[in-house]
């Protein structure tokens, strides 16, 4: 989704109109200087949002019949019962995870079957965890591993992916990083991505 930003951009128009206007209960800048998750974004949240159960697939592989159950989506996690740091830090896999589930089993899949998606978390560091938004930066490996096509059967390497999310009481934004860095190597501030400017919004916390 789109980020709010007309809303912040018009309140400060109009705050230099020689005090004529005053900012709007509303605007998410009008309490401390500082929108939150879900004020930053309009409409609700924008990610992978289906629903695939395993089934049984019987697949015939050099005049070999085998049964073989193909992956499901992994459910989306309740919102952290307390938005702490720690709670953060746990959610954040666990959402990953569930939104890469059905990334590849609804969003990007080019195979008849995907018999297995892996997911295994490398990284989970907090990159900013002084304000009310809480960013996380999680590194992990996870995509299909094993499919059945028309040609046969298929495994497959994963690599490593990078996400940052943004987490308050309001909800979560995330970004996927252009490559996986170790947080203090000499490239990840120029390359880190902010997950409310440049992201989108992934989970809202009613």
């Amino acid at each position: 989704m789109k980020r709010r930003s007309a809303t912040v951009v018009l309140g400060s128009a109009l705050g230099g109109l020689a005090g004529c206007a005053e900012r709007l209960p509303t605007d998410p800048t009008a309490a401390d200087g500082a929108a939150t998750v879900a004020d930053s974004f309009d409409g609700g949240p924008d990610r992978p949002d289906c629903a695939v159960d395993s089934r049984s697939i019987e697949v015939t592989v050099s005049n070999e019949t085998r049964e073989y159950e193909t992956a499901a989506t992994v459910p989306y996690p309740d919102p952290p019962t307390a938005v702490t740091e720690r709670d953060v830090v746990e959610w954040v896999p666990s959402f990953e995870e569930a939104y890469l589930s059905r990334d590849v089993l609804c969003e990007r899949s080019g195979s008849a079957h995907i018999l297995r998606v892996d997911y295994r978390t490398d990284l989970t560091e907090v990159l900013d965890g002084s304000g009310d938004v809480t960013v996380v930066y999680l590194r992990y490996a996870g995509g299909a591993t094993a499919g059945v096509d028309d040609g046969g059967m298929w495994e497959a390497d994963i690599g490593f992916t990078a996400v940052s999310y943004a987490v308050d009481e309001t909800g979560a934004a995330r970004v996927a990083f252009d490559r996986p860095l170790e947080p203090g190597h000499e490239e990840f501030e120029s390359e880190r991505r902010d997950s409310i400017e440049e992201g989108a919004f992934v989970a809202a916390f009613d």
